[in-house]
Protein backbone atom coordinates (compact mmCIF):
# COMPACT_ATOMS: atom_id res chain seq x y z
CA UNK A 1 0.00 0.00 0.00
CA UNK A 2 3.51 2.49 0.77
CA UNK A 3 4.20 2.10 -2.80
CA UNK A 4 0.37 2.82 -3.87
CA UNK A 5 0.74 6.22 -2.27
CA UNK A 6 4.43 6.48 -3.38
CA UNK A 7 3.81 6.30 -6.72
CA UNK A 8 0.84 9.12 -6.06
CA UNK A 9 3.00 11.26 -4.41
CA UNK A 10 5.55 10.90 -7.50
CA UNK A 11 2.98 11.42 -10.30
CA UNK A 12 1.53 14.69 -8.54
CA UNK A 13 4.59 16.15 -7.84
CA UNK A 14 6.10 15.24 -11.63
CA UNK A 15 2.61 17.05 -12.77
CA UNK A 16 3.12 19.54 -10.56
CA UNK A 17 6.90 20.17 -11.80
CA UNK A 18 5.69 20.37 -15.09
CA UNK A 19 3.56 23.68 -15.11
CA UNK A 20 4.18 26.79 -12.43
CA UNK A 21 1.54 27.46 -10.23
CA UNK A 22 -0.98 30.55 -10.69
CA UNK A 23 -3.78 30.74 -8.55
CA UNK A 24 -4.20 28.57 -5.38
CA UNK A 25 -7.52 28.42 -3.57
CA UNK A 26 -9.00 26.55 -0.50
CA UNK A 27 -12.56 26.30 -0.45
CA UNK A 28 -14.56 24.17 1.97
CA UNK A 29 -16.62 21.08 0.20
CA UNK A 30 -20.07 20.60 0.31
CA UNK A 31 -21.48 18.43 3.53
CA UNK A 32 -23.09 15.20 2.00
CA UNK A 33 -25.83 13.52 3.63
CA UNK A 34 -24.79 9.72 3.42
CA UNK A 35 -21.88 9.38 6.25
CA UNK A 36 -22.00 5.58 5.98
CA UNK A 37 -22.15 2.68 3.15
CA UNK A 38 -24.41 0.50 2.61
CA UNK A 39 -24.31 -2.89 4.88
CA UNK A 40 -24.92 -5.04 7.60
CA UNK A 41 -23.26 -4.65 10.90
CA UNK A 42 -23.20 -6.29 14.70
CA UNK A 43 -23.70 -3.43 18.02
CA UNK A 44 -25.34 -4.24 21.63
CA UNK A 45 -26.10 -7.65 19.99
CA UNK A 46 -28.40 -6.70 17.73
CA UNK A 47 -28.07 -7.21 13.71
CA UNK A 48 -28.59 -3.70 11.98
CA UNK A 49 -28.83 -2.94 8.31
CA UNK A 50 -27.69 0.39 6.83
CA UNK A 51 -29.23 1.65 3.32
CA UNK A 52 -28.98 5.06 2.14
CA UNK A 53 -27.65 6.85 5.23
CA UNK A 54 -30.60 4.95 7.33
CA UNK A 55 -30.12 2.18 10.11
CA UNK A 56 -33.13 -0.04 10.78
CA UNK A 57 -32.96 -3.25 12.85
CA UNK A 58 -32.11 -6.15 10.29
CA UNK A 59 -35.79 -8.17 9.87
CA UNK A 60 -35.10 -10.38 6.92
CA UNK A 61 -31.62 -11.98 5.40
CA UNK A 62 -29.48 -10.07 3.27
CA UNK A 63 -27.41 -11.61 0.43
CA UNK A 64 -24.31 -9.81 -0.62
CA UNK A 65 -22.32 -9.69 -4.09
CA UNK A 66 -20.30 -13.07 -3.42
CA UNK A 67 -23.38 -14.74 -1.97
CA UNK A 68 -22.64 -14.59 1.69
CA UNK A 69 -26.16 -13.79 3.59
CA UNK A 70 -26.29 -12.11 6.66
CA UNK A 71 -29.73 -13.54 9.02
CA UNK A 72 -31.02 -11.10 11.38
CA UNK A 73 -29.50 -13.24 14.16
CA UNK A 74 -26.44 -12.26 13.42
CA UNK A 75 -25.37 -15.62 11.55
CA UNK A 76 -23.92 -15.08 8.10
CA UNK A 77 -24.02 -18.30 5.94
CA UNK A 78 -21.40 -18.29 3.02
CA UNK A 79 -22.43 -19.72 -0.65
CA UNK A 80 -20.38 -22.92 0.28
CA UNK A 81 -22.73 -23.28 3.36
CA UNK A 82 -19.82 -22.54 6.24
CA UNK A 83 -21.67 -20.39 9.00
CA UNK A 84 -19.97 -17.96 11.64
CA UNK A 85 -21.48 -15.06 13.37
CA UNK A 86 -21.11 -11.64 12.85
CA UNK A 87 -18.86 -10.29 15.90
CA UNK A 88 -20.22 -7.20 18.08
CA UNK A 89 -18.63 -4.15 16.02
CA UNK A 90 -17.86 -5.71 12.61
CA UNK A 91 -20.32 -5.06 9.34
CA UNK A 92 -20.49 -6.57 5.85
CA UNK A 93 -19.95 -4.14 3.29
CA UNK A 94 -22.42 -4.73 0.23
CA UNK A 95 -19.75 -6.57 -1.65
CA UNK A 96 -19.58 -9.36 1.32
CA UNK A 97 -16.32 -8.45 3.27
CA UNK A 98 -16.03 -8.77 6.91
CA UNK A 99 -14.69 -5.23 8.10
CA UNK A 100 -14.42 -2.98 11.03
CA UNK A 101 -17.69 -1.18 11.39
CA UNK A 102 -16.00 2.30 12.96
CA UNK A 103 -13.03 2.28 10.62
CA UNK A 104 -14.19 0.70 7.08
CA UNK A 105 -18.08 1.73 7.18
CA UNK A 106 -17.32 5.36 6.41
CA UNK A 107 -18.53 6.73 3.26
CA UNK A 108 -15.83 9.10 1.28
CA UNK A 109 -17.16 12.04 1.92
CA UNK A 110 -17.57 11.07 5.32
CA UNK A 111 -14.23 10.61 5.63
CA UNK A 112 -13.22 13.70 4.41
CA UNK A 113 -15.67 16.03 6.94
CA UNK A 114 -13.69 13.73 8.91
CA UNK A 115 -10.53 15.16 7.74
CA UNK A 116 -11.46 18.67 7.77
CA UNK A 117 -12.69 18.62 11.21
CA UNK A 118 -9.92 16.92 12.99
CA UNK A 119 -6.61 18.25 10.80
CA UNK A 120 -8.52 21.19 9.48
CA UNK A 121 -8.20 19.74 5.71
CA UNK A 122 -9.68 21.47 3.08
CA UNK A 123 -9.50 21.11 -0.89
CA UNK A 124 -7.27 22.96 -2.57
CA UNK A 125 -7.84 24.04 -6.33
CA UNK A 126 -5.01 24.72 -8.36
CA UNK A 127 -5.21 26.33 -11.70
CA UNK A 128 -2.49 25.76 -13.70
CA UNK A 129 -1.92 27.28 -17.59
CA UNK A 130 -1.75 25.63 -21.02
CA UNK A 131 1.79 25.24 -21.09
CA UNK A 132 2.49 23.91 -23.75
CA UNK A 133 3.45 19.91 -24.89
CA UNK A 134 5.26 18.04 -21.80
CA UNK A 135 8.48 17.39 -22.65
CA UNK A 136 8.94 14.22 -23.97
CA UNK A 137 11.38 12.03 -21.06
CA UNK A 138 8.53 13.84 -18.76
CA UNK A 139 5.47 12.20 -20.57
CA UNK A 140 7.38 8.74 -20.91
CA UNK A 141 8.13 8.88 -16.88
CA UNK A 142 4.15 9.72 -16.27
CA UNK A 143 3.49 7.12 -18.37
CA UNK A 144 5.24 4.37 -16.69
CA UNK A 145 3.77 5.75 -13.27
CA UNK A 146 0.53 5.54 -14.26
CA UNK A 147 1.26 1.86 -15.92
CA UNK A 148 2.71 1.20 -12.38
CA UNK A 149 -0.10 2.96 -10.34
CA UNK A 150 -3.09 0.88 -12.22
CA UNK A 151 -1.13 -2.32 -11.60
CA UNK A 152 -0.85 -1.24 -7.81
CA UNK A 153 -4.42 -0.53 -8.02
CA UNK A 154 -5.16 -4.13 -9.25
CA UNK A 155 -2.79 -5.70 -7.04
CA UNK A 156 -4.54 -3.96 -4.16
CA UNK A 157 -7.90 -4.77 -5.11
CA UNK A 158 -6.73 -9.21 -5.13
CA UNK A 159 -5.16 -8.53 -1.90
CA UNK A 160 -8.41 -7.37 -0.54
CA UNK A 161 -10.28 -10.15 -2.34
CA UNK A 162 -7.95 -12.37 -0.87
CA UNK A 163 -7.97 -11.19 2.33
CA UNK A 164 -11.81 -11.46 2.11
CA UNK A 165 -11.59 -15.02 1.72
CA UNK A 166 -9.83 -15.14 5.07
CA UNK A 167 -7.61 -18.53 5.33
CA UNK A 168 -7.24 -21.37 3.39
CA UNK A 169 -6.67 -22.68 0.32
CA UNK A 170 -9.53 -23.61 -2.50
CA UNK A 171 -9.06 -23.03 -6.41
CA UNK A 172 -10.62 -19.48 -5.97
CA UNK A 173 -7.93 -18.20 -3.72
CA UNK A 174 -5.16 -20.42 -5.51
CA UNK A 175 -5.81 -18.51 -8.59
CA UNK A 176 -5.94 -15.55 -6.74
CA UNK A 177 -2.30 -15.93 -5.24
CA UNK A 178 -1.18 -16.74 -8.42
CA UNK A 179 -3.05 -13.15 -9.91
CA UNK A 180 -1.13 -11.87 -7.01
CA UNK A 181 2.46 -13.22 -7.46
CA UNK A 182 1.75 -12.08 -11.57
CA UNK A 183 1.05 -8.38 -10.48
CA UNK A 184 3.67 -8.11 -8.27
CA UNK A 185 6.39 -9.91 -10.42
CA UNK A 186 5.25 -7.10 -13.35
CA UNK A 187 6.07 -4.21 -10.62
CA UNK A 188 9.53 -5.32 -10.03
CA UNK A 189 10.18 -4.97 -13.59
Amino acid sequence: MRSFYLACGVAGSLLLAAAPVFAQTTSPAPARATSLKDGVYRKGGLTMRLQAGQTSRLSAPVTMANGLTIRPDGIMVSKDGTRQILEEGKAVNMQGQIVGFADDMMSAPAIEQRARQVAGVTETRVAMPDAGPVPARLALELLRTERRLALLQQLADKLAQRAGTATGQTAATAALDAQIRDLDAQLKR
